[in-house]
């Protein structure tokens, strides 16, 4: 009893090449605007602690505004992060049979792990970044890793990579493509007499 596999669908394996580009950069948002919420607490708590008086408000609304706005884009890159993620994952079971496999469902595992222990546990500020920064690798490999064997099993080494457009010369050849435009640059291009 043998299955046959039949190719897939190039409108899936561009789906699959841009989900994944998505989850890379959602991923290194998130990770870069934890990096920066982590060093502006520290900052913050190393001024407070500093200060003469740590009540002063024109010393501390400037930075509790950025941890709000660095907030608020960590909120948009999480979200934007599991939306490109779920598309990957849908995309990855529509160009091989085994989805993202071992490799990619593994990492999304040790990412969830990570990150979640990183909020749950009583860490250190710098354990957490920690936490974090092993989520992100764990992601990482396992996209990566998971490209690399859809790669393999469907022969298209662009998978993932930005699509190469080379435009040729046959592209600007209207009666390829319209013959009713050449047919006007023609006349529009001959002069009257």
């Amino acid at each position: 009893m043998s299955f046959e596999t039949k190719p897939p669908h190039e409108g899936n394996l561009e789906t699959f090449g841009l989900a994944t580009r998505r989850v890379i950069r959602f991923s290194i948002a998130f990770l870069v605007v934890l990096l920066l919420s982590a060093g502006l607490v520290l900052g913050g708590v190393t001024a407070v602690q500093n200060a003469a008086d740590p009540t002063e408000v024109l010393s501390s609304a400037p930075l509790l505004l950025t941890i709000m706005i660095l907030g608020f884009v960590t909120f948009v890159s999480m979200i934007g992060l599991l939306a490109s993620t779920i598309v990957w994952i849908v995309s990855a079971h529509k160009v091989s049979p085994t989805g993202p496999g071992a490799a990619g469902y593994g990492g999304l595992f040790v990412t969830l792990l990570l990150i979640s222990l990183s909020y749950i546990l009583p860490l250190t500020l710098l354990a957490q970044a920690g936490f974090r920064i092993g989520a992100w690798l764990a992601l990482v490999a396992g996209v990566v890793a998971a490209r690399g064997r859809i790669r393999r099993e469907t022969g298209r080494a662009d998978l993932g990579g930005r699509p190469r457009t080379i435009l040729q010369s046959d592209d600007w050849d209207a009666s390829k493509w319209d013959p009713e435009v050449q047919r006007d640059i023609d006349r529009r291009g001959r002069p009257t007499e």
